[in-house]
């Protein structure tokens, strides 16, 4: 199946929960944190199911970039997780999203 494209971040977002990744989860320090279903996971415990990138219309540094992603802890478990990239991002989420990449760039 090929991986949609999306014009806006909002299109995207509501797509995937059409689709069933219904959690949120949120950068906190070193790992990702879903509030809905308790879990904290390390970049190694999620699986990249489809990765989305959009910038700014206006700035190209306004730059997000979504992630569709399945729990390697509880497979059940799906959601999206959404962070800034480009020359601003604090390390801590630079760090983290490039650990969060590293299977895509192995490939």
């Amino acid at each position: 199946m090929e991986t949609p494209v999306y014009d806006t971040l909002m299109e995207a977002l509501l797509a995937l929960r059409r689709r069933g990744y219904t959690l949120d989860y949120n950068l906190a320090g070193t790992v990702a944190r879903c509030v809905q279903v308790p879990e904290e996971l390390r970049p190694s415990e999620l699986h990249i199911e489809e990765v989305h990138r959009f910038e700014g219309n206006s700035n190209p540094d306004d730059s997000a970039v979504l992630y569709a992603l399945r729990s390697g802890r509880n497979p059940a478990h799906r959601g999206v997780l959404v962070a800034a990239y480009g020359p601003y991002v604090e390390t801590a989420a630079a760090d983290f999203i490039q650990q969060l990449d590293a299977p895509l760039t192995a490939k």
